[in-house]
């Protein structure tokens, strides 16, 4: 368990209040080896970079599994029997975030095909400091 821990990072805070959506209820706890199991999986769709859900594989961004594990462990929910939830938050998240990527994409590509006002005049300076 230390070690599957270890591999979780500065993740390991919230994935281990994840682990608590697959109790029965609030007062009973999971034995170790269900644990292992669901932490291995877990790791099984990061290292995969992605799973599969309703017959259809979906590549997902290992930062976007760690936003959901991280938005269904504060969700508080019991009695989780597979992943399903988390997946789809994943995917929600994972499109969110590349939608994200591809805004600040555009923006960095317009801020590049400005035209510098000055760039004649630097030019010129410059071929002066050449020759």
């Amino acid at each position: 368990m230390i070690r599957l821990s270890a591999r979780f990072g500065v993740n390991w805070s919230w994935t281990e209040e994840y682990l608590h959506c697959f109790r029965s209820s609030f007062d009973r706890p999971l034995k170790p080896a269900r644990m292992k199991m669901i932490l291995e999986e877990l790791l099984g769709f990061i290292d995969q970079a992605g799973f599969n859900i309703d017959k259809h594989w979906y590549t997902i961004r290992p930062d976007a599994i760690f936003a959901a594990t991280k938005y269904v462990a504060q969700t508080n929910k019991t009695g989780f029997k597979n992943h399903n939830y988390l997946k789809k938050v994943a995917i929600d998240f994972n499109l969110k975030m590349i939608q994200n990527d591809e805004k600040e994409q555009d923006t960095r590509a317009r801020e590049a095909l400005k035209r510098d006002p000055n760039a004649p005049q630097r030019i010129k300076d410059f071929m002066k400091s050449l020759g």
